[in-house]
């Protein structure tokens, strides 16, 4: 490790102090894999607290990202439906999700179960958008949304009932034991929720025309010990339980009566050690574990069975040196173990088993200098992967940032990124061929303003990607069609802003893009060419108003009944909150999701979600 720091030279990533990150605003960790000040992130960083996520009384975290954020979210039905996100215009596959520091992403498919994370268990969000693999690896091409799990400080407690038979209880608890730098902090929390739910599919399409339902258990537990000074360790836990109903294809005639019925399984461990070795050097040691696991019994096809398996393994030593008081440097090693089983496939049935491990370093640097009075900001970082399926790939960020007014930087970004084919992906490719990583290159400019309870942040972005996994579009009698043959481009504009209108807080976001295939020349499906999203909160002494908006452009899409192209329609729904502080330790709420009632789907062919209320008590015990 130190042989890397010598030859790295002049490359740093700087350690703000807590404290001096706390007066400049939220404390963020995703921008660059150390904690720094949300406005001195120099990657678009958007951040979602639990205050926000308790006012927005979203049932699940794609209805939080709906209320606060311009992405595009996919969801085939209710709640626990599979749910697909696209950042900045990248696949589904190419956004890594991120809980506690342990990438979730399936090896199997490259997909995040954004739908089975509860919300009663997540501390915050932070959102990270463009290439980022030159700090978290492969999937990390449209981004990174990461997940912090609960950690109360005291009892609380939230009850709720709503619409389509819908209930939900959720306890959390937390303690503090001993003082200064052994201090001893435990917090835990439990949620159960269940919906009737409503139909998912359009009854054109042929499927059961029944609700489906979901029913969900999650805990989290989360233990921090401090040592001595500068040295403390942390272990987070988080599982997740959750039955859901689906309509599902069939290829029968008549007409469906299967109930569908998908159960779902995740656990996340985590275990992150903090030590200050001298002055200015500190050292961090994570180890991390995730499984999935699904058992669908009633599968894609009448009377077959599914199950499947994934796991994944991650570890990380992590030495900084803070070499300035503006200037650090990082380098870190980290290796991640992935594993996928399942009982086999339509087209290729048996048990079907899948490995690989892929061995990583990098290097990071993160400075500010004055320059005639104007502070330069820099961030730097280089990362070599190196995996057992498909060999090398090297990834790196260059940003820099101007600061000519006090409240004002523009900024310049270059950044490399690479999704790995997934298991799946490699099981269908042409016979003989090992496919390789898709590929990215991305370069964005942004302005950004700052000052007191105001901040925007404009930003033009122009993306290309080579090397897509598609197929070679010839016929293949054993289905093996997937080759590295595409590619695909985006370029837009993107703005993100949040300001106080008198006691009111207005949060917004808008992205205006053109994510294309250059190989048949089409828009890339379920991406809205204009996103906007507004949200705002009034607090009217011990009671608040909230609303939300959100625009949603005409979008390509499938045909259901074809399968040919198809575009879905454009949409706006608009959502209403209400609270009140009964005293000063509960508060009662109310929401009306959808309150146009508005009938335009995500997906077409699955029904949107119809307007529905919900009223909830919470408070501190």
């Amino acid at each position: 490790m130190l042989g890397l720091l010598a030859a790295a030279g002049c490359s740093a990533l700087p350690a703000l102090a807590q404290a001096q990150a706390a007066a400049l605003g939220p404390v963020v960790i995703t921008a660059s894999r150390s904690e720094q000040s949300l406005p001195d992130a120099l990657v678009s960083t958007k951040v979602i607290s639990r205050e926000q996520i308790e006012q927005s009384q979203a049932v699940d975290l794609p209805a939080l990202l709906r209320a606060y954020t311009a992405i595009d979210v996919a969801q085939s039905g209710p709640a626990g439906s599979q749910t697909s996100l696209f950042l900045r215009g990248a696949d589904s596959k190419q956004v890594l999700l991120v809980v506690d520091g342990v990438a979730m992403n399936r090896g199997d498919n490259g997909l995040a179960a954004w739908q089975h994370l509860a919300l009663a268990q997540i501390d915050r969000v932070e959102i990270v958008r463009g290439n980022v693999s030159a700090l978290w690896g492969s999937q990390a091409l449209g981004g990174v949304v990461q997940v912090f799990t609960r950690h109360a400080e005291q009892a609380e407690v939230s009850l709720g009932l709503g619409s389509q038979k819908s209930a939900q209880v959720a306890l959390a608890a937390g303690r503090r034991y001993g003082s200064g730098a052994q201090q001893t902090q435990w917090s835990m929390a439990f949620s159960q929720q269940a919906s009737g739910g409503y139909n998912a599919t359009d009854p054109a399409t042929g499927t059961n025309p029944d609700r489906d339902a979901l029913r969900q258990g999650a805990a989290s537990v989360r233990l921090q010990q401090g040592w001595a000074a500068g040295h403390s360790s942390t272990l987070s836990l988080s599982s997740t339980r959750t039955r859901s109903a689906y309509d599902g294809a069939y290829f029968t005639a008549g007409p469906r009566t299967e109930d569908d019925q998908l159960a779902t399984r995740i656990d996340a461990l985590g275990l992150t050690s903090r030590h200050a070795l001298a002055t200015h050097w500190s050292l961090e040691a994570q180890l991390g574990q995730t499984r999935q696991s699904y058992d669908d019994p009633t599968g894609t096809i009448q009377d077959s069975t599914r199950w499947g398996n994934n796991r994944t393994r991650q570890a990380q030593l992590q030495l900084s040196w803070q070499l300035a008081p503006d200037h650090s440097l990082v380098a870190a090693l980290e290796h991640k173990g992935e594993q996928a089983s399942d009982s086999g496939s339509t087209f290729d049935p048996g048990v079907k088993f899948s490995s690989r491990s892929t061995r990583s370093m990098r290097l990071g640097w993160l400075g500010s200098y004055a320059h005639a009075g104007a502070p330069i900001d820099v961030q730097a970082s280089l990362r070599h992967d190196e995996s057992s399926a498909f060999g090398g790939a090297d990834t790196g960020l260059l940003a820099l940032a101007w600061s000519p007014l006090p409240a004002w930087k523009g900024s310049v970004q270059y950044s490399t990124a690479f999704s790995a084919p997934t298991f799946s992906d490699q099981q269908f490719a042409v016979t003989g061929v090992q496919l390789r990583p898709e590929r990215s290159h991305n370069l964005e400019l942004a302005l950004q303003y700052q000052q007191a309870d105001t901040s925007a942040r404009l930003a033009w972005f122009r993306q290309h990607q080579s090397d897509r996994i598609a197929s070679d579009g010839l016929f293949h009698a054993n289905f093996h069609s997937l080759i590295n043959i595409a590619q695909a481009s985006n370029r837009g504009f993107e703005l993100l802003g949040q300001t106080r209108l008198g006691s009111a807080t207005l949060d917004g976001e808008a992205i205006w893009h053109n994510p294309k295939d250059l190989s048949t020349g089409q828009v890339l499906k379920r991406r809205a060419r204009q996103t906007t999203t507004l949200k705002l909160q009034q607090p009217l002494g011990a009671y608040d108003l909230g609303w939300s908006l959100r625009h949603v452009a005409a979008r390509a899409d499938v045909d259901p009944i074809t399968f040919g192209n198809a575009t879905a329609p454009a949409g706006t729904s608009l959502g209403l909150t209400a609270g009140w502080a009964v005293s000063p330790a509960w508060r009662l709420a109310a929401r009306l999701d959808n309150a146009t009632n508005q009938r335009n789907p995500e997906v077409l062919g699955y029904n949107p979600a119809p307007r529905s209320l919900g009223i909830s008590l919470s408070g501190r015990l």
